[in-house]
């Protein structure tokens, strides 16, 4: 099983203050697929065009907030201590974010 495939505590920095969700991945070869929860009202979307490359990762969601419906563009990459980080970017911008994988 790839190390990326499980359930992620993902928060992304952004200037209105930390924003967090779960991201639910499951790795098949050069395929990601799942979902993603948002952390503020429970709201959920599947991801799309999952897509790996070694320890770099990306896709796409569209997830309604509180304020309104919005697309997010997911880069990132799993670091060798097992967490990982990268940039999500929306209309508002592109904000790092960093995530822990949950026991």
């Amino acid at each position: 099983m790839n190390a990326l495939t499980g359930k992620w505590k993902v928060v992304v920095h952004t200037y209105m203050g930390d924003q967090f969700a779960t991201h639910e991945l499951t790795a098949d070869g050069d395929r990601l697929t799942g979902k993603v929860i948002d952390g503020g009202n429970g709201n959920s979307t599947e991801i799309l065009d999952g897509k790996m490359d070694g320890n770099r990762f990306s896709y796409h969601f569209a997830l309604r907030i509180p304020i309104g419906d919005m697309e997010f563009a997911i880069e990132g990459e799993l670091l060798d201590d097992g967490s990982i980080k990268g940039s999500s970017t929306n209309p508002m911008g592109t904000f790092e974010f960093d995530g822990t994988k949950e026991a």
